[in-house]
């Protein structure tokens, strides 16, 4: 019998069980795969992608600090605020490549950077992102390419070490596991799959995805 004299509230996120986590991280080594080996190909559903989760994110940080963290208006949050990003990234498809560019850049660089403490490293990540969104309007197609695959190999290896030797592991993860995820293999991972992904969308030919008299040259 439910105890009509409790007080009622909203589940919050740390009741989300564990298999909606590993839901979530394995839709994300899917879309890691796109980005990583046909980013460039299915470059229009590639900034659509990248207006949701960015938007989503953001809107879903916001309602969490809002509601503390109350499980339904984080939902409800993602989802809409994720369809303004793609809705308002598909007609901007400019700004979207500059914005693939720019996080291309950013996830080159603190991996770069990963380590290191000196006061200067912020400013050159915000610089590296910075040059890699106005490199991606001059450069399309070689930055774009270059770009969705290390992103896409940071979120497919960032979600293959979640299940291997994070929260989402069968058992206890050993100091081995741990340090594989938080080290110099992590990196190598990363590295050569980038690699991988880039060399593959280089060797493809795809049909031009955005003519470029849609897009106005200033």
């Amino acid at each position: 019998m439910v105890d009509t004299n409790a007080p009622w509230s909203l589940p919050s996120l740390e009741d989300l069980p564990l298999t909606a986590n590993n839901g979530a991280v394995a839709l994300a080594i899917a879309v890691g795969t796109l980005y990583c080996f046909l980013g460039y190909r299915t470059l229009r559903l590639v900034i659509v992608l990248t207006g949701f989760l960015l938007a989503g994110a953001v809107a879903a940080a916001l309602a969490a600090w809002i509601s503390k963290g109350e499980m339904i208006a984080v939902g409800i949050a993602a989802v809409v605020g994720g369809l303004c990003g793609a809705v308002a990234l598909g007609f901007l498809m400019r700004a979207g490549i500059a914005l693939i560019g720019a996080l291309g850049a950013l996830v080159v660089a603190m991996h770069l950077t990963a380590g290191h403490e000196e006061p200067w490293i912020p400013w050159a990540v915000l610089g590296a992102g910075a040059a890699g969104g106005f490199l991606a309007l001059l450069l399309r197609r070689t930055i774009v390419i270059l770009a969705t695959a290390a992103i896409g190999a940071w979120m497919t290896v960032s979600g293959v070490l979640y299940f291997w030797a994070g929260p989402g592991a069968p058992g206890e993860p050993s100091e081995a596991l741990l340090a594989v995820r938080e080290g110099w293999v992590a990196l190598a991972c990363w590295a050569v799959l980038a690699v991988a992904g880039a060399a593959a969308q280089f060797a493809t030919r795809p049909r031009e995805t955005i003519p470029r008299r849609n897009i106005p040259s200033r």
